[in-house]
Order: C-alpha cells, then structure tokens, then sequence
C-alpha cells in the first residue's frame, strides 16, 4: 500500500508531530508513507531530520491553483493508494482534484474544525473545510467530541475512524526529579482556545511559590503578558516564545499543564509522559483517556476553583516528594498505549475500510 500524506507545510505545532509520528509509525509496520507539502517549512524540514521521504510542490499562494494539474499527475505517476490530507488547505487542494485521481482520499481532523478560524478569511477556509470534509472517502479523527458533529453535518458514521496522537517513546528514559522551586510547564499557542487566562487567574490566587513557564507563540503574548503584571505575579512568569525542541522545558519543569477549551489528545501530554511528568489538563476531547487520578489532574474547562485546587494539591505532592510517581504512572501507561507503532497499526485498519 502507497500512501501520501499531503499538508501545508507551515504547521508547527501538533499536526506536525502527528504527521511525522504516524510516518514513522508506517515506516515501522512496512506501509510505504511518503509526504508532499506546499511550503518548504517547518513539517518538511522535521520530515528530513527523521530520515522521512518528502517532497515540496510550492504554491505562490495559499490559493494558487497552478498546482491541481502538477499535484494530480504526481499523485497518478506514483500509484499512490491512499492521499491522507492534514489541514484545512491540504483538504480544500485535494478536494478540487478527487475525481481525477486514482488514489481515495482520507482526511485526518486534527482539532474542531467550528473553533480552528476567526474573522473573514477564517469564515472563507471553516467553509471550504467542511465541503472537503462531505466529499473525502474518509474521515479520521482524534476528538470523540466530533462524533455528533459529523452526524450533524450527515457524514455517514461508516466513514469515521477514531485515532490517537502518539510519540516515539524508543529512547525515552525519564528520571525523576524534583526542583528547588515548584515549577510548572505550559506548551501551548497563545491562542484563546488555550484558555492561559484561566491559568494566570487561578496561580494569582495559590499561597506558595512557584515558576511558571509558557512556551509558545501567538497573537495573544502581548495581552497575557500584561495580564500577569496586572495579576501581580510576572516576576514567577516567563513567556519564552516559540521553541523547535522543548525537551529541555519538561525537565526542568516538576508538572506541566493545559487548561485549553477544546482539544483532542494533545501532544503535550504525551511529551510529559515521555519526560515522566504528571499533567494538569482540562477535561475536554480524549482528555480523560490519558489523565486521571493516577497519571495527574482532571479539572473541567474554565473552572478556576477546581483548577487552584490541582495546582495546590500538585505543590503538596512535589512538597512530599510524591509527585514523580503519577509522572512515571503517565509514562508506563503512554508508552503501553500510545507508541507510533500503536498509532500506524490503528491507521491502517481505518485504510482496510477505504
């Protein structure tokens, strides 16, 4: 089976890992995944580093159509089984080209398609998306949360397939550790969906000391930042921006957190587990398949009471010393359950039903 994951090529954040993981995944269960982008940006380049096959068709705009007739033949000359689309514009390009291809088209939705945009251009690609979405031959998905949404939108359930993110756990050797200062660990766009404004509220509040590091990027930087100098608390606060490798940031953190609105399964989680670390998260998508009273803390979104009292519950488990124990619980049940060879296995049985 020939399989082409095709995508933008500027998406930095989880698709990427997801993408890169699921081909790496491929690479291990012996289907032969190869991955075209639009842009010569940051997926093809983590493609390379991971000795993945990758191509770049560039586009001159993000709605350069000069590309269908290239895209189509390129899909044709290589006997490609499978097209696996990830994103909005990789979804809308294909959809143009569908019925002039040999291969069928999967696509797999890595967040709510309904809270992915804003403003005009984002009502423009919300549309486009979800006429992809009715004329793809599948659908994967991560968030169970979906599930109605694509009853709604009359998108047959025999076209549906829940998958996972997941991680190379091959070389993962956490060591516990427990720092000077409580420090916590948040990954994650400065976007509103991320809901930092909960998090910023809520350690405004606790009555022990701690460091909180955000790292990401996003519209939204300069406003949480003087949110934490309004709060009092931007002394305890950095904001480091964007980070290609953030592996350093797990170990120097004691527990990461997520408070986001919406999400599948994120990542992140599964970086702290590689780490060894417990995670604070929101109980929203797949959420509550990883984090329990194990693993670390379950609060529901956008309640701060409950939110102050994992973070005061965390600091008295790191204050004992115990809080290594739900980071190695998170490992062992991640790296069981969510391995990239988990991940590609469970993929291919979604193709078998193409």
């Amino acid at each position: 089976m020939r399989v082409l994951h095709i995508n933008a090529g500027n998406e930095d954040g989880g698709a990427r890992t997801y993408i890169i993981n699921l081909m790496k995944g491929q690479k291990l269960t012996h289907t032969e995944s190869s991955l075209l982008t639009f842009e010569d940006g940051p997926v093809a380049k983590m493609a390379r580093e991971n000795g993945l096959q990758v191509a770049v068709m560039p586009q001159k705009q993000r709605f350069d159509l000069s590309i269908l007739k290239p895209l189509i033949a390129y899909i044709n000359n290589n006997q490609i089984d499978i097209v696996h689309t990830h994103g909005p514009r990789a979804n809308y390009i294909v959809s143009m080209i569908h019925k002039k291809i040999n291969a069928k088209w999967a696509i797999t939705v890595h967040s709510d398609p309904r809270i992915d945009f804003s403003g005009l251009k984002g009502k423009v690609m919300i549309k486009l998306n979800l006429h992809a979405l009715k004329k793809s031959d599948f659908i994967f998905y991560m968030n169970p949360d979906l599930k109605s949404y694509f009853k709604k939108l009359k998108i047959s359930e025999s076209k549906t397939f829940e998958v996972f993110n997941a991680i190379d756990f091959s070389n993962s050797n956490p060591l516990p550790t427990r720092h000077l200062t409580f420090s916590i660990l948040e990954v994650a766009r400065l976007v509103e969906v991320k809901n930092h404004k909960l998090l910023l509220n809520a350690l405004s509040k606790v009555k022990f000391n701690y460091r909180l590091t955000l790292v990401g990027d996003g519209p939204m930087m300069s406003e949480l930042q003087k949110m934490a100098k309004s709060l009092g608390i931007d002394e305890m606060v950095d904001f480091v921006g964007f980070k290609e490798h953030t592996g350093d940031y797990y170990e120097d953190c004691d527990i990461s957190i997520l408070t986001s609105k919406s999400e599948s399964l994120p990542t992140v989680y599964l970086e702290s587990a590689y780490y060894g670390r417990p995670v604070i998260a929101t109980n929203v998508g797949a959420t509550s398949k990883i984090i329990n009273d194990g693993t670390g803390w379950l609060v529901e979104s956008e309640n701060e009471e409950q939110l102050i009292a994992a973070l005061n519950d965390a600091y008295l488990d790191w204050k004992s010393d115990t809080l290594n124990q739900k980071g190695l619980a998170l490992y062992q049940e991640s790296r069981e359950n969510y391995s990239i060879e988990k991940l590609a296995e469970l993929v291919d049985q979604g193709y078998k039903q193409i």
